[in-house]
């Protein structure tokens, strides 16, 4: 199975089928992970991170719409969309739909997936998600 298909069941075991097993096969134990909010050093941290956001998010669906491919690296860009049904820090459920855009850069040995880099509008999301921004007052 090549770098591309590993990304594809990838992505689809953790948000379309929703299988937590599917990380333990294929992530590496010391898998990280850099993203918006988000940093991990171990394949522990992720699974609890992917908990919670799998308690906090139902009826996931996700669609992989590129997939490009060079030596290790995988960069994928997907969509996925749910409902909001479970609390996060900070951000108790509302029962609202989101939809969020992806941008991922995967590198992979031995079949494995050994880091992420993941870039998303963390601020589309909570948004979405009912968070109410104030602006800042400016003074001089």
């Amino acid at each position: 199975m090549g770098n591309k298909e590993i990304v594809k069941r990838y992505w689809d075991g953790k948000w379309n089928t929703r299988r937590p097993e599917i990380l333990d096969e294929l992530q590496t134990t010391n898998v990280t992970y850099h993203g918006p909010g988000l940093e991990m050093t171990s394949l522990e941290e992720y699974k609890q991170a992917y908990g919670m956001f799998r308690a906090a998010f139902d009826d996931t669906e996700l669609t992989v719409e590129d997939l490009i491919e060079e030596g290790d690296k995988v960069v994928s860009r997907v969509i996925v969309s749910g409902v909001h049904k479970g609390d996060l820090p900070d951000l108790p459920a509302i029962g609202r739909p989101f939809s969020l855009s992806f941008i991922t850069i995967f590198r992979l040995a031995d079949g494995k997936i050994v880091k992420e880099h993941e870039a998303y509008n963390e601020l589309d999301l909570m948004v979405q998600l009912g968070m109410n921004f104030v602006p800042l007052e400016v003074t001089e």
